[in-house]
């Protein structure tokens, strides 16, 4: 019997994972553990029902998985010694669901499936959730050999976890109040009704994963973290090799499973995407060889619980 070990259930994305497991591999035994500090067992709730989480005290607990998803980066010695593991167990897959990622140049960024032919250990790491959709969108043109992509994508709170959600919320009744807002602890800055550019390391992230996804991709991204809780935005623009009508652009983007174009004086938010794994694509122009649209997702859907389950089911089914 295939064994799916999923750590850190009760996170924000490990329970949306945990969930989706649950009701799409209903025959499969999982494990779920957890990876604080506390060692008592913690109580959650999967799929309408009340679940005990695991300390995971040893890694050696994990023997026997087919695949460890791993939903929240642990801390630094535990994440050591899960690695260690891992290597001295090379045929039990790696879903990194965390950000940056937990195993370096030695997992593999995919979407939703492990690349052909790849050698090496069976890691594999989803990309940011704020490239979730642009990627999909981007992959359905692909027909069209794209040669440069412009990309900008918003970022919401979520992106930084649970306790991101209620540090935003902290700091909009502060403003709101005029007291004076804390030093963000889970926010990289004071996003109460502003925007911040992501500059630095993180930027270098996804850039360097957007490249890993598309190596043959000339490519200029732009990260801008909002003070909204939750769902993505992107504007993108895309380079083709030769001019495509735009009737052959929306056949490619209408054959994308989870992917609507907008209909006309149809008005919709990133709010409205959230808790479904829905991409809507609005805007949809083409000039010469470029292609230009905007792209509404919840990203932690999108990139997150719906891409762990096509990628468990890929690796199950090889």
């Amino acid at each position: 019997m295939l064994t799916l070990s999923i750590l850190d259930p009760t996170s924000l994305l490990g329970h949306e994972a945990a969930e989706s497991i649950a009701r799409t591999f209903p025959e499969v035994r999982r494990r779920l553990f957890h990876t604080g500090a506390d060692p008592e067992h913690v109580i959650g709730e999967i799929a309408g029902e009340a679940v005990l989480v695991a300390p995971l005290l040893d890694p050696e607990e994990l023997e026997g998985s087919t695949a460890v998803v791993v939903t929240s980066r642990p801390a630094p010695d535990v994440a050591e010694r899960l690695l260690a593991w891992m290597r001295a167990n090379p045929a039990v897959a790696l879903v990194d669901c965390t950000q940056p990622g937990m195993g370096g140049g030695e997992a593999a960024c995919v979407l939703n499936a492990p690349h052909r032919g790849r050698r090496g250990l069976p890691w594999y790491h989803l990309p940011d959730p704020a490239l979730a959709a642009p990627a999909r969108w981007l992959s359905a043109l692909w027909p069209l050999a794209p040669e440069a992509l412009h990309l900008t994508v918003i970022c919401p709170a979520s992106e930084f976890g649970a306790g991101a959600l209620e540090e935003l919320a902290a700091q909009g009744a502060a403003r709101l109040s005029g007291r004076p807002t804390r030093t963000p602890e889970h926010l990289p800055a004071v996003l109460a009704f502003d925007l911040a550019p992501a500059v630095g390391e993180r930027l270098a992230t996804l850039d360097s994963q957007l490249g890993e996804l598309f190596p043959t991709l000339e490519r200029w991204l732009h990260v801008i973290d909002a003070g909204v809780f939750h769902g993505h935005l992107a504007t993108l623009q895309v380079r083709c090799a030769k001019p495509a009508p735009l009737e052959k652009v929306r056949s490619l983007l209408r054959a994308t499973p989870g992917l609507r174009l907008g209909r006309r004086h149809e008005t919709v938010t990133a709010r409205g995407t959230v808790e479904g794994v829905e991409m809507i694509c609005g805007e949809l122009r083409v000039q010469g060889p470029w292609v230009g649209a905007w792209l509404l997702a919840d990203g932690l859907r999108v990139g997150g619980a719906a891409a762990v389950v096509e990628l468990l089911s890929s690796i199950t089914a090889s």
